[in-house]
């Protein structure tokens, strides 16, 4: 399997991609601006080898926040996506833009 940077714009099938790499988790989610930062909505799968995975349907244009939240307890922004501001909190927030 290919793993794309992630997000990842899918074009063709209109979708856009999102993974990390956390092989010690048990539940991964991906919340953020897109679903009114909803903790159980968009539920990662886990693959073969530990890395997860989420694929939704391509958002319209504009700009959004979001993070992983890690056993419904930690949340963590997007390390492979170098677009990121302050959270308002100690964090950070991973951005979007399509």
């Amino acid at each position: 399997m290919e793993l794309h940077q992630s997000p990842y714009l899918n074009k063709r099938k209109k979708t856009i991609e999102f993974h990390i790499e956390l092989g010690a988790a048990q539940h991964i989610s991906l919340a953020g601006s897109f679903n009114h930062w909803a903790k159980d909505e968009l539920e990662m799968k886990c693959q073969k080898d530990g890395s997860w995975k989420i694929e939704i349907p391509m958002l319209p244009r504009g700009r959004y926040h979001y993070k992983f939240l890690i056993d419904d307890k930690m949340w963590m922004e997007d390390i492979e996506n170098p677009l990121r501001e302050p959270d308002g909190v100690i964090g950070w927030n991973s951005v979007l833009t399509i």
